[in-house]
């Protein structure tokens, strides 16, 4: 798996940080010009719901991007919390966003109904990049698995000095 420099310019880092961008700047939006006076309790798990997504996906993106799990178990528990992670955050976002969508009707300006679809699409972004990274990493380790089976000296393999048959003759 990628780390470092590495994950930062990969598609899955670069999903991260848009996925971030968009869920920053749709719940800056939403605080900053949302008026949502018909559920506050939906305007506040909004809030609450979109901070804490973003503060977890900052975290995730740094540990990969600092390379700081090293031993392999550390590494496929990483993988597993990160896509059960992504996956867990898109299906969150997506209700809490759709429900307060139709909760908060009474929106003035055309910027008020930019935070909750900004938002869902940053939970998407986040769901993809997080399959991206398991994808790979599942990928990695099944290379690992042929690769440890395969017997490297000629000599150590079965039948190392019969030659090769092609099976059109």
């Amino acid at each position: 798996m990628l780390s470092g420099a590495g994950f930062i310019l990969s598609p899955p880092g670069i999903l991260k940080i848009i996925s971030l961008l968009c869920m920053i700047i749709g719940g800056l939006i939403f605080v900053t010009y949302g008026d949502c006076t018909e559920s506050q309790f939906w305007a506040d798990t909004y809030i609450i719901s979109t901070t804490a997504s973003a503060i977890l996906a900052m975290l995730s993106y740094t540990i990969y991007a600092l390379g700081v799990i090293k031993s392999r178990t550390s590494i496929n528990v990483q993988h597993i919390a990160e896509i059960t992670f992504a996956y867990t955050v898109f299906l969150l976002m997506l209700i809490v966003s759709i429900i307060t969508m139709t909760k908060c009707t009474n929106k003035k300006l055309p910027i008020d109904r930019v935070p909750e679809p900004l938002t869902i699409i940053g939970a998407l972004l986040l769901a993809i990049g997080g399959t991206l990274i398991f994808l790979d990493w599942r990928s990695k380790e099944h290379i690992d698995d042929i690769q440890m089976n395969i017997p490297r000296d000629p000599q150590q393999r079965p039948n190392a000095n019969l030659s090769r048959k092609s099976i059109l003759i």
